[in-house]
């Protein structure tokens, strides 16, 4: 073998395996989304697979097998790459089922895409491993010497996989999609067998991962029930895809990023330029609270996340002749909300291609409200654009008395997501308030300048919009907000706690591991009362319950308050709990008929959360199982090599 093949093998071969290191959480996103857990199992997976792939081929050097064994492996692992992009998709529809909901779902995702990397990515890159080795050792049996042989094929192999990392990234999966990049994958890793020995049926055998490429056409993830897939783009960033949905007669278009399942990133109402009550029109709150309850006449509002022009639309309708500039990390996400959500509604620019904390250090005008709706990875938000200094950075953006509006999401004030933006918000602009979006798990964190926002300044705002007038009485319950004025943690550049604070949220419970007690001294009738008050008009869920606990008897009235608190603090254990009990005790079929409807939703939800547990738990097994196998077989065939 010359230097010149051993150097062009490896160098193709360390292209194909950063193109299928950075394709596959790619190819994987639309089912188990790209958090950082999922490219941690992913980067595991492919070094664990490379390091078994380098002791497998020594042990087939130190048996004189050469470039003709050699050759035979990249054919079979150029061959396994081309049969991923046909399988991975009925494979990651089985480990996660499209149904579940995106908030009890993680654990599940997380295993499954564990999984689905050992099962379809660790047996090629083995084999692909074998090479180093094997090429060092045909080369010094050739004639050459150790270290330059070594020397090259590290060389080269690190310039390939300098290469495919750029190339993958910039050229290849946003032009091509996924699934021709690693059919490209396939078909270097089969010219290398190609290069190691020519011939007519290698030549024949490297060309059919390219002959796969009209199976690329179709979406990556099909849409369900009668929702209409309206775009699909895989862009530098993400998988997007544009859905067309209606539901209870409301016409809505929709942005899902990556996983998708029960959530969107962006919507467009059919029939009006507000999102339905949804938190989007919640942040037109906030030029109200910049003005103590009077809008500037020249309010500009920078959007660090522009929501595929939601912000835009939502903002123009609320405060006409506004000035709006968005900033939006993907271009593709700009380039959909042109096409699919109406584009811009109001004055202002927007500027694709960058970083939100970028684009605010770098910051010279100057801003009455700046709105924070910056997620990457679906349900995270980027810890560079919640830490103490993206908020300092921020402050010096506002107009004096400018307001911050950050979109959180959390179970309740005292969520670990939402504490610690709260906190952090609070350190930086002296006080902060978190007012809960109504019918949502969404959090807005306010952010004054110059002296603390008053949410009591909404009392006599007006407005001609009859949904702008809802969300301004929503926004008038006293319980709906909460000030905070700092404590602990306080995120910062140095330590990114979101993701760990992230995983917290999700696995919350409130502090009752059964019945709420009631065991104090108050007349029942009369604490029912009160307690139905801060629910239904102050929306106070937490203030509910403690309520509730100052009655001496449980009566069903109370049970039914105590669970629709904890149903709206998403304690679906706890809310399944009451209504039982309520049901009980009830002595009236009007109290029992609605007990027993509500309890019914509960359990529908507490079936679709105990499908993700289901589906987590099998998804553990199944990677234990899967890394048993694939590891097993190696370590038996290597144990055969004589």
């Amino acid at each position: 073998m010359s230097r010149l093949v051993a150097g062009g093998v490896a160098f193709l071969a360390g292209f194909a395996v950063m193109g299928l290191e950075l394709t596959a959480v790619r190819l994987l996103a639309p089912r188990f989304g790209d958090s950082a857990y999922v490219w941690t199992n992913v980067i595991g997976v492919m070094l664990a697979a490379l390091a078994a792939g380098a002791w497998l081929g020594g042990r087939l050097a130190d048996a004189a097998h050469g470039a003709g064994r050699l050759s035979n492996l990249f054919l079979i692992a150029g061959g396994l790459c081309a049969t991923v992009p046909l399988v991975a998709g009925p494979l990651g529809g089985w480990l996660l089922p499209p149904d579940l909901q995106l908030d009890s779902a993680m654990s599940a995702m997380v295993r499954g895409s564990l999984v689905a990397t050992l099962l379809l990515f660790s047996p090629p890159v083995i084999l692909v491993g074998c090479m180093t080795p094997m090429l060092v050792s045909t080369l010094v049996r050739g004639g050459g010497m150790v270290g330059s042989a070594s020397g090259l094929v590290a060389a080269t192999g690190t310039i390939g996989s300098l290469l495919g990392t750029f190339a993958t990234t910039h050229l290849l999966v946003p032009d091509l999609g996924s699934r021709v990049t690693i059919w490209i994958c396939a078909a270097l890793i089969m010219g290398c067998g190609l290069l190691l020995r020519p011939g007519a049926k290698a030549a024949a055998a490297a060309a059919i991962p390219l002959a796969l490429i009209p199976w690329s056409y179709g979406p990556l993830r099909a849409v369900g029930g009668d929702d209409v897939l309206l775009a699909e783009v895989e862009s530098q960033y993400q998988y997007l895809q544009v859905v067309g949905q209606t539901y209870g007669g409301e016409e809505t278009v929709q942005l899902k990023i990556n996983e998708g399942l029960d959530s969107f990133h962006s919507i467009a109402v059919g029939g009006t330029p507000y999102s339905g009550g949804r938190y989007y029109d919640y942040h037109g709150l906030a030029p109200y609270l910049a003005g103590d309850g009077v809008v500037a006449a020249d309010l500009r509002v920078l959007s660090l996340g522009a929501a595929a022009g939601t912000f835009s639309r939502v903002f123009a309708a609320a405060h006409p002749g506004c000035l709006v500039d968005g900033v939006e990390i993907d271009p593709a996400v700009v380039e959909l909300g042109e096409e699919y959500f109406g584009g811009r509604s109001s004055a202002g620019r927007v500027y694709a291609g960058v970083d939100a904390r970028v684009f605010v250090e770098s910051a010279n005008t100057p801003y009455d409200v700046v709105v924070v709706d910056a997620y990457e990875r679906q349900i995270y938000i980027p810890a560079h654009v919640a830490s103490r200094e993206f908020f300092e950075a921020i402050r010096r953006c506002l107009r004096p008395g400018g307001v911050v509006s950050v979109n959180a999401g959390g179970r309740g004030f005292d969520d670990p997501v939402v504490h610690a933006i709260g906190n952090t918000v609070a350190a930086v602009f002296g006080e902060a308030h978190v007012f809960r979006v109504p019918r949502s798990r969404n959090f807005l964190v306010i952010g004054r300048s110059g002296a603390p926002p008053d949410p009591s300044t909404l009392a006599n705002v007006s407005h001609p919009d009859a949904e702008m007038t809802r969300v301004i009485e929503d926004a008038r319950a006293s319980g709906a907000w909460r000030r905070v004025t700092g404590g602990y943690p306080i995120l910062t550049d140095d330590q990114p706690l979101l993701d760990v604070l992230q995983e917290q949220a999700l696995t919350a419970r409130l502090g009752f591991d059964g019945l709420v007690p009631m065991s104090g001294g108050d007349e029942p009738a009369g604490v029912a009362a009160r307690a139905a008050d801060q629910l239904q008009v102050d929306r106070d869920y937490e203030g509910a319950l403690a309520t509730i606990q100052t009655a001496h008897t449980a009566t069903a009235q109370l049970r039914l308050l105590a669970a629709g608190a904890r149903w709206l603090l998403r304690d679906l254990e706890g809310a399944e709990l009451e209504y039982r009990a309520a049901l009980q005790i009830a002595e009236d079929e009007p109290t029992r008929a609605y007990a027993e409807e509500n309890l019914a939703g509960v359990m529908a939800e507490l079936e679709a959360a105990a499908a993700a547990g289901g589906a987590a738990r099998r998804n553990g097994w199944l990677a234990i199982a899967a890394s048993l196998c694939v590891f097993g077989a190696l370590g038996f065939s290597a144990g055969r090599i004589g």
